[in-house]
Parts: C-alpha cells; sequence; structure tokens
C-alpha cells in the first residue's frame, strides 16, 4: 500500500532489467522477463532482491568459488546456449511456415486451373523426384509440405472462405454513401 492507501502496481513501476545481473546472478532479460541462465525459471519483477534470492537459494553453491572473469565467462557460455536453443524453435517455426505458404500457392494454382484435387499427391512425387536430383539437401523441407486429398480439400476451402470475405468487404466498401466532411455555416 502506498501512502494514499492506494495498492502499488508492479506493471506500472516501470522496472527494467539491469545488465550487470547478467554476470552477478547468472540473469538475463527474455521478453519481459528475468530469466535464470542455469535452470530457466522466470522471476516476474525486475527487482535485484528476487533476482539474488534465486541465485542464493539454487545456484550459489555450484558458482560460488569462480572468479569475475569465470563468471563472466560462464554467464556468456550459457547465454549462447539460451539464445541457440531460441534460434532452433525459431528455424522450426520458419520452416514450417514456409511449407505452408507453399502448400497454399500450390492449392490455389490446382483450383485456379480445376485440376482434381489429387493432383496434389503426384505434385508432391514430382517436387520430392526434382528435389532428390537437384537439391537433395533440401530434399526434407519438400517431404514437410502437406500436399493430400484432405489437405488439398481443406485448403481450397480456407481460400475461397477468404476470397468471400475480400469480396464481401470491398462490395460493403463500394456501397457506402460517400462521407463528405464539409462544413455548414
Amino acid at each position: 500500500m502506498s501512502a494514499n492507501g492506494k495498492k502499488i502496481k508492479i506493471d506500472t513501476e516501470c522496472r527494467v532489467f539491469n545488465k550487470t545481473w547478467t554476470a552477478k546472478y547468472l540473469f538475463t532479460e527474455v521478453k519481459g522477463k528475468a530469466v535464470c541462465l542455469v535452470c530457466g525459471v522466470q522471476v516476474a519483477v525486475f527487482k535485484e532482491f528476487n533476482v539474488s534470492r534465486h541465485y542464493a537459494t539454487k545456484h550459489a553453491d555450484k558458482y560460488k568459488n569462480l572468479s569475475e572473469e569465470e563468471r563472466a565467462k560462464e554467464s556468456d557460455a550459457l547465454l549462447a546456449k539460451l539464445q541457440s536453443q531460441q534460434q532452433l524453435f525459431t528455424k522450426h517455426s520458419t520452416s514450417r511456415d514456409a511449407a505452408v505458404k507453399t502448400n497454399y500457392v500450390l492449392f490455389h494454382k490446382i483450383a485456379k486451373k480445376s485440376k482434381p484435387f489429387s493432383d496434389g499427391e503426384f505434385i508432391k512425387e514430382y517436387l520430392l523426384d526434382s528435389a532428390a536430383l537437384i537439391c537433395p539437401e533440401k530434399k526434407e523441407a519438400f517431404e514437410k509440405v502437406p500436399l493430400s486429398r484432405r489437405t488439398v480439400t481443406r485448403r481450397i476451402e480456407d481460400i475461397a472462405g477468404n476470397l468471400v470475405l475480400q469480396l464481401q468487404n470491398r462490395a460493403g466498401r463500394a456501397l457506402e454513401p460517400p462521407h463528405h466532411n464539409t462544413a455548414t455555416f
């Protein structure tokens, strides 16, 4: 409680992560939270007391004999490990997004040319054979592109639904009366 009787909200205190905590307590900031580099525990509030208490109770015994230089090296190594883990997830997400985007592009072409949905399976065979010959290191990426008949049906329905929404939005805007901002005197 503050002096005037109101509760103080933590998120309005504008606390910031102190960079010295990385070497001192083996913590870093990830998406607005203080994260322990050793065990991955998040501390919700950027307070030195909270960060130091976690370090003292969980990790002080293991790291108390390190010099400042050794502690800095250890924190750099742990930080690099965390960043490589984050990049792994980002890379996986990016390849999945590329597969889905490829999926929609191919299915849009199948629908546009009025081809049977079973052509998706033929296209996948063609893509895999081509990838094996042209760029064998990328064949795994082509295998991730789902081109089954069911997937073709779902994606084409998604595309059709999106086109209907776009058409409705544009028609609605075209039929709206113009709004003139003329001043009346």
